[in-house]
């Protein structure tokens, strides 16, 4: 484990926009739409030494297993919406009003797996095409996932960096429409768009957790990649003006919010590519050039975890019947490893106290089934029926 302290956390950081509400609507008003669970994980709250752990549980998130679907789908909106001059609605995006809008659009972006699916049941949705482009060694049941809603996927020989930048050489030779998570010079703004959209899931939390009379939390634990999903949680807890602590946790094989946060000279930096872990989803050499301004200026902590923390972790929920895949166990990982490797200052710190309220997300089910039954040792069927935490 390594940790990078946040010694100037804003707690007041200035988000993009103030449109909390404008997401979680949106999204209500789509077909399928369920307030995902948000789970009481008291067995491994005593384990760890805190009051009270809420899990919140993106696994069954519109059918396709992770969350990734509220950013793509928000921002594909407000491009349809932009696109009509106004006359889109939440309400007929995915009718034939929003269809119309979409005539003759492709869609194409890179992806570990959960955010090309999550492109791919947009597209599918609005009737259009998707290309999608995988880093080399994708897990083939995350290339089916996309596959089964309707886009055609390329995995490239190089990583996710490389994916990233064949999208976009793709979209300006064939005139197709990158929808990417991760900000890059030139692209912005829908990767702004797509960390809104992520705030549905604080803005359910919320209004759970206020309903349970659990706290808010003192500490939320972010699994990160390029960082948009980090970005969401800052843009949220800074708009509220609370001192909730952020801890972004990625794999120690590649941490590029850890490494840009240690130069700490303002500015995102990546790392070297090439760097091996189960957690795919958290596999990505450089940051968001839209989210990392806004991380570094409200997360007070920046940490990594191996590859046998989020395994334990994924037992642990399953134990509590919780099903989450590498990346999405991650959150819990670093609980974990904080509990065993820092210092009571430290912990402190972060708002880890025994009267502590924590919260983490499961951002994703069991992707790749036959390496979640490997690591838990059954599938995820036997850990749904044997559910026994509490939802809050």
């Amino acid at each position: 484990m390594k940790i990078v302290l946040n010694e100037y956390t804003d707690y007041c950081a200035i988000g993009h926009s103030d449109t909390v509400r404008d997401v979680l609507s949106f999204h209500q008003s789509l077909p399928g739409y369920r307030c995902t669970p948000l789970w009481r994980a008291d067995a491994i709250a005593r384990e760890i030494g805190v009051r009270h752990l809420s899990v919140k549980d993106e696994g069954a998130r519109f059918g396709i297993k992770a969350f990734k679907v509220l950013g793509a789908s928000y921002a594909v909106y407000h491009l349809l919406k932009k696109k009509s001059g106004g006359t889109v609605t939440p309400s007929d995006f995915f009718t034939e009003g929003g269809r119309y809008w979409a005539r003759g659009m492709t869609f194409t972006c890179a992806t570990d797996g959960n955010h090309g699916r999550a492109v791919a049941w947009v597209a599918r949705h609005l009737g259009r095409p998707a290309f999608v482009y995988m880093p080399k060694g994708s897990v083939p049941a995350r290339v089916r996932a996309i596959e089964q809603e309707g886009a055609a996927v390329t995995v490239i020989d190089g990583g996710y960096d490389d994916a990233v930048r064949i999208a976009a050489d793709a979209a300006t030779r064939e005139g197709w429409t990158v929808i990417a998570d991760v900000g890059y010079p030139g692209y912005t703004e829908i990767p702004l768009f797509i960390q809104e959209g992520y705030q549905t899931i604080f803005a359910e939390c919320s209004e759970q957790l206020e309903k349970s009379g659990v706290p808010e939390p003192d500490c939320v634990l972010i699994q990160a990649g390029v960082g948009a999903f980090a970005a969401a949680a800052a843009n949220f807890f800074s708009q509220r003006g609370s001192a909730t602590r952020l801890v972004s946790v990625e794999p120690d094989a590649v941490a590029c919010l850890l490494h840009s946060m240690a130069v700490n000279d303002g500015e995102p930096h990546g790392v070297p590519p090439g760097g091996e872990t189960i957690m795919a989803g958290l596999n990505c050499e450089t940051p968001s050039t839209t989210a990392w301004p806004l991380i570094h200026s409200r997360f007070d902590a920046f940490m990594t975890i191996d590859d046998a923390d989020a395994e334990e972790a994924m037992r642990l929920l399953a134990r509590e019947g919780i099903v989450a895949g590498e990346s999405g166990a991650a959150s819990l990982g670093g609980l974990l490893a904080l509990r065993r490797e820092t210092t009571e200052s430290v912990k402190e710190k972060l708002g880890l106290h025994p009267e502590a309220s924590v919260l983490i997300v499961n951002t994703e089910a069991d992707t790749d089934p036959q390496g979640y039954r490997r690591i838990v040792g059954f599938p995820a069927g036997q850990v749904v029926s044997r559910r026994a935490a509490c939802v809050l």
